[in-house]
């Protein structure tokens, strides 16, 4: 390798950086570094300043990209004694320091060379002659040597710490104070600078309190706190501040507020317990004084907190260790803030309860004090009020102790042990009288309920006994309380004690609430009792939600369901009875879902006990009853919410369990077998509840098929063909299943199974068949019932669906025959509008359950929208009339597809369309096109060529937009389509300047006038938020 020309070549070029092959050269070994150097020799000792600068760059750059293995002890020494001789240079620093910073860190740099390099830079640099990157150079090579040869810079002794505190003083950029600060802990911490304190004080405490706000979008990301924070472990990393420091921070309570006043406590917090004892105590009276002031009357709760803290540590520096006895100024604040207290009701009196809380957490002499102390001023009060509105702020004076206790006691590993302490065993009566009073109190149960469960979380304190009793009460509480804000409080405290003891709960409360659900729903009129059991359920719901008590909420629920479906209600009690049902297990549902989204194991070990005794309910309903009603299992809402709890546990199963399950549930489905998912033993002989000529109340138990199956993972082993189940699914929901709720489960489990199931053996070949059959056979065949062909119709637009997730090439033929059918509109209107409304079945992708196990690609949507508007534009513009109705419905019926960031992409052919589609008679279509819409203003701002689109055509959005508002003859309304336009309209202010609306303001504003007296109230919301957005359009 030609060493020389290629650093003749960087250097005369300006290219400082080493090329990559030099630098492998050095790093393998093949080309020395003395080769490199002598090679520069020329540029290193020029007269020139700006050659000299060259040379040193490079060798500098060089050695920040050479592995420290290639530098030996005899390199090291010259390299180190060549760019210390530089640093005397102005323009030879910036690169000499930054070779020096790589040197200080190899194992051959000694610490003579440090103590060389540093007495070097501290006798021929002047730091305020150079810029921010410069110094910070410096303060990196000080802080490596602080690193690596800290012993020899103590052994520099004064000459070390008076020639430091010279270098940096003065320094102001928040960059390098961040690691000066670093630096002076160090230094403080393992320094002897009792010889210069007042030095050191000065550098260190001349930024107290910092002011610095950082410029907008700072890349550095360096904030007023972190400064705060770093300069607060300088103030308090030595005792020897403290005769400095004291007075000083006195001095400042006449001038800090805001900011200030809060890093000033904060600073004060850090600092006493550093600082100790005697010196704390000198000026204890004093700081509490100050710190008093902010507690008492300070409305800022930030700097109030901070106020305590610093309490807190005044009190932990005076009274460090159990030995020390809390009094002078530690028994002077106790009887101060008792007598706050005697007035309970004034503000002064809460900051005085925080005061003996803060000091109560301090330390095991001031702890246990404060109890002794306050607790019975507090009983006295509580049971001789001077007026009975007292006695709830005393009460909450007393839980905030006993909170604080919780807080101090309760953490494992805790310094402070109530084993050791012991503060409230003389007391422990008094206070289960007081909180037992509590609550049996209007007025004073939540604070009795918080005070109860703080006292439980105290290891030792309460016996399983003194639990159950205040469990008793609380429960008691939760069950008969009227005012919901308390049930809630108490309920919320009642959960917390269960994390504990879940024992005392599930023999104590739970009994008690489920003893308070009837065995039948109240009658309609009591609306009362409805309320009632619904606090109940909801209570349950919350204490449950424990693993602990999970199984009690199974068991009781599904007996509770178990008695009401033996009942044979009729009339408007049947109504009830469903109703109390759907919310027993809507309870039951709800559960599941919240633990299973907190990753709670034990809801599957459930899975045989939940399913089939609730699938026993659904099958036995089925059946026809001799006598009697009909049965509640048979409600559809029922069904359905049976559906969702199938579906997350089926899922939750692994696919072994979910093979097993499966094979049971097709044998009861295909062969009538119902003995192997339901519980107990149910008399069924019908045969299959999907046969032909089965009654509806049968052919409503596809929704526990269709859940189920739509819960299987795509691994799971199927005991059936899937081409023989999907020919039998599509024939039964286009023929037999006719209901609107039966054809709602069969074509959803077609999409999933499809969608899932599309790679197995002969599936591919099976699903052209299939389609091409119903498509031809029954969709286009005009002689069969409309019925028919409207199902068929379903069922091909589902099965797209299912492959248009995973973009498969048949989905897009299917959808290229949807259009192409559209063109027929004139000649079979009817099955031609419900295929231009049936592509929003595609569009609907997932769905909008977030539990949706459809298996979706990326970037599916788009490259369907790719794939049918281009079709559906080409349709439009050869179609004619009202031929171009069914185009445009099917336009709206896409759109949710694809996000507004797609639409404008080419909106210059989209906008026209949506502009067109506000006209359209169909109110669920308009609603399409004015979301997406919305979307569209609200982004408009983003392009120029969108934005000019959007001004354009200002006047005809907001026309058809006002259409949507009102009521127009011959297009229908809803208030889903008045509410968009609404809010689609109230977007419009932002988006598109006034002047080219000026001349419609009045129109609007009149219109919306009119929506203010919709007779929807959430529409009536948006017409006023619109109207006050169009009162200001300027």
């Amino acid at each position: 390798m030609d060493v020389p020309r290629i650093v003749k070549t960087q250097i005369t070029i300006g290219e400082l950086d080493p090329p990559a092959d030099l630098i492998s050269g050095v790093n393998d070994g093949k080309v020395q570094l003395l080769e490199v150097v002598k090679a520069l020799g020329e540029y290193l000792t020029s007269v020139e300043d700006g050659v000299r600068l060259k040379g040193l760059t490079f060798l500098s750059n060089l050695l920040k990209s050479t592995t420290p293995s290639k530098f030996n002890r005899p390199a090291t020494v010259t390299l180190t004694r060549f760019f210390t001789s530089g640093v005397d240079d102005f323009d030879s620093l910036p690169p000499s320091l930054s070779a020096l910073l790589v040197l200080s860190k190899l194992p051959t740099f000694d610490d003579d060379a440090a103590v060389e390099v540093y007495r070097a830079i501290c006798e021929n640099v002047n730091m305020k002659a150079y810029t921010q990157v410069v110094r910070n150079q410096v303060y990196q090579l000080f802080d490596s040597f602080l690193a690596s040869h800290r012993n020899a810079l103590k052994s520099m002794g004064a000459d070390f710490l008076n020639s430091y505190t010279k270098m940096v003083d003065g320094e102001k950029d928040p960059r390098n104070l961040m690691l000066l600060f670093a630096m002076d802990r160090v230094i403080l911490l393992e320094f002897d600078i009792s010889q210069l304190v007042e030095d050191f004080f000065d550098i260190t405490f001349c930024y107290f309190p910092i002011s610095f706000r950082p410029p907008p979008n700072d890349p550095y990301g360096i904030t007023a706190d972190d400064l705060k924070a770093s300069l607060r472990l300088c103030m308090s990393a030595t005792p020897l501040f403290a005769k400095m420091a004291l007075p000083l921070f006195l001095e400042k309570f006449a001038t800090a507020v805001g900011p200030a006043m809060k890093d000033l406590m904060l600073t004060m917090a850090a600092c006493f317990p550093t600082y100790g004892a005697a010196a704390v105590s000198e000026r204890g009276t004093e700081l509490w004084e100050a710190i008093k002031t902010e507690i008492l009357y300070q409305s800022d709760a930030g700097i109030e907190a901070a106020s305590l803290s610093a309490l807190e540590s005044l009190m932990r520096a005076m009274y460090p260790t159990p030995r020390d006895s809390p009094t002078g100024l530690a028994q002077d604040i106790i009887k101060e803030c008792l007598k706050l207290l005697e007035d309970p009701e004034k503000s002064q009196s809460l900051a005085a309860t925080k005061a003996l809380v803060a000091m109560f957490k301090s330390t095991a002499s001031v702890g246990p004090f404060v109890v002794s102390q306050t607790l019975p001023h507090l009983f006295r009060q509580f049971n001789h009020p001077t007026n009975p509105s007292h006695r709830a702020p005393i009460l909450w004076s007393l839980t905030s102790l006993l909170i604080a206790a919780s807080k101090v006691y309760a953490p494992p590993g805790s310094p402070r042990q109530y084993s050791h302490e012991r503060p409230f065993e003389q007391y422990r009566e008094a206070l289960m009288d007081t909180l037992r009073e509590g609550l049996r109190t209007n007025g004073l149960k939540e604070p009795a309920a918080r005070g109860c469960v703080a006292l439980s979380e105290i290891p030792g304190l309460w016996s399983r006994t003194e639990v159950e009793e205040v469990v008793r009460g609380m429960g008691d509480i939760v069950l008969n309380e009227r005012n919901a804000d308390v049930r809630k409080a108490v309920l919320k405290s009642l959960t917390t004690l269960a994390q504990n003891f879940p024992a005392s709960i599930e023999s104590t409360t739970l009994p008690l609430l489920f003893h308070a659900l009837p065995d039948s729903s109240p009658p309609m009129a009591d609306a009362s009792g409805r309320d009632k059991y619904r606090s109940v359920l909801s209570s349950v719901a919350e204490l449950c939600f424990l693993p602990a008590l999970f199984e009690i909420l199974v068991i009781r629920t599904l007996n509770k369901l178990d008695v009401i479906a033996s009942l044979s209600p009729e009339g408007e009690q049947r109504e009830c009875e469903v109703a109390y049902s759907f919310d027993i297990l809507n309870t039951l549902h709800g559960v599941i879902v919240k633990k299973l989204e907190a990753k709670h194991a034990d809801v599957v070990k459930h899975f045989d006990t939940v399913i089939p005794r609730l699938t026993g309910l659904a099958v036995e309903a089925s059946k026809g009853r001799v006598g009697g009603g009909v049965p509640v299992w048979r409600d559809k809402r029922l069904l359905g919410l049976l559906g969702k709890v199938v579906d997350r546990l089926v899922w939750e199963l692994p696919a072994e369990r979910q093979a097993k399950y499966l094979i049971s549930l097709h044998g009861a489905f295909d062969r009538g077998e119902m003995g192997g998912i339901v519980a107990g033993s149910v008399q069924w002989t019908a045969g299959s509840p999907l046969r032909t000529g089965a009654p509806p109340s049968e052919q409503n138990l596809i929704v526990l098929y269709s859940s189920a199956i739509q819960a299987l993972k795509p691994d799971t082993a199927l005991p059936f063909a899937p081409a023989d189940l999907l020919a039998k699914l599509i024939n039964w929901t286009i023929h037999l299943g006719t209901a609107a709720f039966q054809q709602h489960y069969a074509l959803e489990l077609i999409t999933a199974f499809v969608n899932k199931r599309y790679t197995f053996p002969g599936m591919e070949e099976a699903l052209t068949s299939m389609m091409e059959r119903v498509w031809v056979g029954d969709v286009q065949d005009l002689e069969k019932e409309e019925g028919v062909r409207r199902r068929a119709l379903a069922v091909f637009l589902h099965i797209t669906r299912g492959l248009a997730l995973v973009r498969h090439s048949l989905a897009y033929t299917s959808v290229e025959r949807v259009v192409d059918v559209l063109k027929l509109a004139s000649y079979d209107p009817v099955i031609v509008g419900e295929a231009a409304r049936g592509l929003g079945v595609i569009a609907k992708g997932k769905g909008e359950d977030k539990s949706s196990h459809l298996t979706a690609k990326l970037l599916w949507a788009q490259k369907m929208w790719n794939f049918a508007l281009p079709k559906l534009m080409e349709g439009d513009a050869d179609a004619k009339g009202r031929e171009r109705l069914v185009y445009l419905s099917a336009f709206a019926s896409l759109l949710p597809l694809v996000p507004a960031s797609l639409l404008a992409s080419d909106l210059s052919n989209i906008l026209p369309l949506m502009i067109r589609t506000l006209s359209l008679p169909s109110a669920a279509e308009r609603a399409h096109a004015i979301t997406s819409l919305e979307s569209l203003l609200e982004t408009s701002n983003a392009s120029l060529a969108v934005d000019s689109l959007v001004h354009r055509y200002a006047e005809t959005i907001v026309e058809g937009l006002l259409k949507s508002v009102g009521e127009v003859p011959e297009m229908g309304s809803s208030a889903v389509v008045r509410g968009n336009a609404l809010r689609c309209l109230a977007a419009v202010p932002d988006a598109i300047r006034h002047e080219a609306l000026s001349s419609l303001k009045p129109v609007v504003l009149r219109d919306l006038g009119r929506a203010l007296d919709d007779p929807v109230r959430s529409v009536r919301w948006e017409a006023v938020e619109c109207r006050a957005r169009w009162y200001k359009y300027k």
